[in-house]
């Protein structure tokens, strides 16, 4: 265990050293943020206040009790990524395969990866999770209780496995550092529209909703709106039809919909376990069979 976090401490720092790397890991968030500080939001206040057609003031705290669940889901993505990077730049300089002649094995040094990844993705994601409730508050919304605390700790934790292992295959695949950088920003970008952080997810068309909507990221995003957005929606859509409030989170991705039915939480929350066993069964496949990468 001490090598194993040995290893770790010394990903972690090599991340937070290359300051491109952090800056570039935040770059889609950085993005998402600007665009919504900018114009985006307003957009969307002005809409909400045409449908229900009155103006209050916890509409501005809907639109950002919207907004952030969709940045720290973006940002388990992201992170993730950009901190698995190191596995690429070792393999890239040979330094793999000087790990792999000292008295370390194969395992331990893939969980060093894994572990690093975790540890620096969860404190950014739980710094921006506190934030991120100050945020709303400032608007005009209420506090998390401790209930919804939990459950959004719960999810974000679940979340960022999940973008851990897949940061992990991901990276497995990649030779040189140019081309993960390139294949960092891609993704970084999808994840912005999987998550409908760009556009609305009922913007989309429907077959498309429905590959993303089965995402581990998009239902992470979605069941963190439900827990910042429960104790907003009714207040701002109390005088409006029942119908209106329905379609407001189909529309803005609070709801999600594959095939027709609404996803319940539970079996969200299933999907996302199911999608950190998926991965976690094709990174022992792929790390078993590569033996001159790692």
């Amino acid at each position: 265990m001490r090598k194993i976090m040995a290893l770790s401490i010394r990903n972690l720092r090599l991340f937070v050293r290359d300051k491109a790397l952090v800056f570039f890991s935040f770059l889609s968030v950085i993005i998402i943020l600007g665009l919504y500080v900018l114009f985006l939001g307003d957009i969307q206040v002005q809409n909400i206040r045409s449908m229900i057609q009155m103006d209050i003031p916890e509409i501005d705290a809907l639109v950002y009790a919207w907004m952030l669940p969709g940045l720290i889901a973006v940002a388990s993505i992201t992170l993730s990524l950009g901190n698995m990077g190191r596995l690429v730049d070792d393999a890239q300089g040979e330094n793999l395969n000087d790990f792999l002649v000292s008295p370390l094995k194969r395992t331990q040094l893939i969980l060093s990866y894994l572990i690093s990844s975790i540890i620096i993705t969860s404190f950014i994601s739980l710094c921006m999770f506190a934030l991120s409730i100050v945020i709303v508050k400032l608007k005009g919304g209420p506090w998390l209780n401790f209930e919804q605390i939990l459950q959004s700790l719960g999810i974000i934790v679940l979340l960022i496995i999940s973008s851990a292992l897949l940061s992990l295959y991901i990276a497995s695949w990649v030779k040189t550092q140019n081309t993960y950088g390139v294949v960092n920003s891609m993704v970084g970008t999808f994840i912005g529209f999987v998550t409908g952080a760009y556009m609305p997810m009922g913007i989309m068309p429907v077959f498309v909703q429905n590959m993303f909507n089965i995402l581990p990221v998009s239902l992470g995003a979605s069941l963190l709106r439900q827990v910042y957005l429960s104790p907003i929606l009714d207040t701002v859509f109390k005088n409006a039809p029942a119908e209106m409030l329905s379609e407001y989170r189909y529309f803005q991705g609070v709801d999600l919909k594959v095939f027709g039915r609404i996803l319940t939480p539970e079996f969200m929350v299933i999907g996302i376990f199911v999608s950190i066993f998926l991965l976690f069964i094709l990174n022992y496949l792929r790390f078993k069979n590569l033996s001159k990468r790692v």
